[in-house]
């Protein structure tokens, strides 16, 4: 079964940033605010992507109650390379840590497809 995209659209150009990184993966993002995130049934292989720098407390909380969910979502939380604090703490907390520059990467590996697939024109 294809796993699913899910993007937590706490910021305009991080949620437009986002789909594009998902449409050139061929993958269908769907954006979700974070009180729809907390009361999403989740399925099996689901993936949530969320920019962690964003309010970071509420973003950790976010990761720390979807890693309690059944089934667990994977969660790709989106940080700049400087905030080792951030990161430390996202990686305890069970998530995937994707740096801006590497998110088309990351994502791949999380959803199980190839990051080889064509790019838009130039």
């Amino acid at each position: 079964m294809p796993r699913r995209l899910f993007v937590v659209e706490d910021d305009l150009m991080f949620a437009q940033r986002a789909r594009a990184a998902a449409l050139r993966l061929g993958v269908a993002a769907v954006g979700l605010t974070r009180a729809d995130a907390l009361a999403h049934v989740w399925e099996a292989g689901d993936v949530v992507l969320l920019q962690a720098t964003l309010r970071p407390e509420q973003q950790l909380d976010l990761v720390q109650q979807l890693r309690r969910r059944q089934p667990t979502p994977r969660v790709v939380a989106v940080t700049g390379h400087l905030e080792t604090g951030l990161r430390q703490r996202l990686k305890a907390a069970g998530a995937t840590l994707a740096a801006h520059s590497a998110i088309d990467r990351v994502l791949a590996r999380a959803l199980g497809v190839s990051d080889d697939a064509p790019r838009g024109p130039g």
